[in-house]
C-alpha cells in the first residue's frame, strides 16, 4: 500500500470514527509534533513544527536576498578577532 492509498484509508477511519479514537489520534499527532527533532546553533531543541518554521525562515532569507558571501562573511569575521 502506497501513501496516497494510506492517506486515503485514515481518512475513511477517521470519518468513522468516534470521540475516543479521535482523541487518541489528536494525542498521537500532538506528541509527534512536540517532539525534538533537532537543535539550533546555540543549542537548543527544535520540535518538528519550529524547525520547519526555520527552514521557512532560511528560504525566506534566500529568496528576499538577506544572505551574506561567504568572502563578505570572512571579511567580517575577521573584525571579531581584532574587536
Amino acid at each position: 500500500m502506497g501513501l496516497p492509498e494510506l492517506k486515503d484509508k485514515i481518512r475513511h477511519q477517521l470519518d468513522l470514527a468516534d470521540e475516543r479514537v479521535l482523541r487518541i489520534v489528536s494525542s498521537v499527532f500532538d506528541n509527534y509534533l512536540n517532539e525534538v527533532v533537532s537543535y539550533d546553533a546555540q543549542g537548543n531543541p527544535l520540535t518538528l513544527s519550529e524547525y520547519n518554521n526555520k527552514v521557512e525562515e532560511g528560504l525566506n532569507d534566500v529568496k528576499y536576498n538577506r544572505i551574506i558571501s561567504k568572502e563578505d562573511l570572512s571579511k567580517e569575521m575577521q573584525d571579531w578577532d581584532n574587536e
